[in-house]
């Protein structure tokens, strides 16, 4: 059987969802579907085939995860007897540079028995990245406290068993939801393609132990995004069409009939990077790790940019302001900044045994 992505998985899958149970091919699917930028507002009900609007495309499209192959995936569902009436509903979009908040989720009715809670993994915006950052020291973050809000508000309102999950922040977002819930008996599964893991103190915790049961996560071979942070749920390792870090695309994650192509292990330079990245984590205190991102940050934001793109295109042409900034950083902050990336060089150096010869397989 050859192996597919899943716009071809979309493009080819006509069964009803009782023809054909619902597998993790749809639930990254849906999580992909999360990036849109809908034309709803939170009360709107409609069935996803009724978004299918020329006029609407721009906006949808602006800024998402791979322009060209969401488009590609949308339509191929809009088509299909099996997504095209499902019913989309509570779509909410929130982003504060205040609050250093990027957040986005929606809900999807399957039918009368299924529904799934999609959160939306980091943006193209400057203010999504500031949020990742703070969530290597900081927890909850505003998002996180934001999706168990969401997921408590929708949970009344659907219909039959439920669903939830995320892509990237999403999927973290989606695990972290499910564990602020009174009671998870209607969440069959919660579903994380290569979101981050969790500290410890929280990975720990009751709650989180008590959902491990019905979490769902699936890493690419080279996965260094879902493997950040010290605790990580246990995983599935799914092939990939693309390289290193590029691997985090979910239009490049490949499919073999209702299944990923899965993998036994990780390739030896992500063990090697995500063994260094969680060493140096580990290794200096919270404050410390703020401060770095922070001024990291700040240094990188210092042309002002709102988006990933505007940033990547201007960088010729501030690159010398982010230059200035960095001379004008404090004697005691520039040198914290320099002693801090040395001792990330070092710890990593000292990871590679431990990434060659890994003393457990998850």
């Amino acid at each position: 059987m050859p192996e597919t992505t899943i716009v071809e998985y979309a493009q080819t899958r006509l069964q009803t969802w009782k023809e054909l149970p619902f597998n993790e091919v749809d639930s990254l699917i849906l999580s992909c579907l999360a990036y849109l930028r809908l034309p709803l507002a939170f009360e709107d009900r409609v069935a996803l085939k009724d978004l299918y609007k020329a006029e609407n495309f721009d906006a949808m499209f602006h800024n998402v995860y791979s322009a060209p192959r969401s488009q590609a995936l949308f339509t191929a569902l809009c088509a299909s007897p099996r997504y095209r009436d499902i019913q989309v509903s509570r779509y909410i979009q929130d982003s504060s540079e205040v609050q250093e908040k990027q957040f986005s989720a929606v809900c999807f009715q399957l039918d009368d028995d299924l529904a799934y809670v999609a959160f939306r993994g980091t943006d193209a915006t400057l203010v999504g990245w500031k949020e990742d950052f703070n969530m290597a020291f900081s927890f909850p973050v505003p998002s996180q406290l934001e999706a168990a809000r969401y997921l408590t508000d929708a949970l009344p309102a659907l219909q039959g068993t439920v669903l939830v999950g995320g892509h990237s922040k999403g999927g973290n977002l989606a695990v972290f939801a499910a564990t602020r819930q009174t009671g998870i008996s209607r969440i069959q599964a919660v579903y994380s393609h290569d979101g981050p893991g969790f500290p410890q103190t929280a990975f720990s915790s009751q709650p989180f132990q008590a959902l491990l049961p019905k979490i769902k996560k699936t890493v690419p071979q080279s996965s260094i995004i879902g493997m950040i942070l010290e605790a990580q749920e246990a995983y599935t390792i799914v092939k990939s069409n693309r390289f290193s870090i590029w691997q985090h695309d979910p239009y490049s994650w490949l499919v073999e009939g209702e299944r990923f192509v899965t993998l036994s292990h990780q390739t030896p330079g992500a063990l090697y990077m995500n063994t260094a990245i969680n060493a140096w984590l580990t290794h200096i205190s919270r404050q410390e790790r703020e401060r770095f991102f922070t001024t990291l940050y700040a240094l990188l934001a210092s042309d002002h940019a709102k988006t990933s793109a505007q940033w990547r295109k201007s960088l010729p042409q501030n690159l010398p302001a982010i230059l200035q900034a960095t001379k004008e950083l404090s004697p005691d902050t520039k040198h914290f900044l320099v002693h801090t990336l040395k001792e990330m060089a070092a710890l990593s150096l000292r990871s590679v045994p431990e990434a060659i010869n890994p003393p457990f397989e998850k």
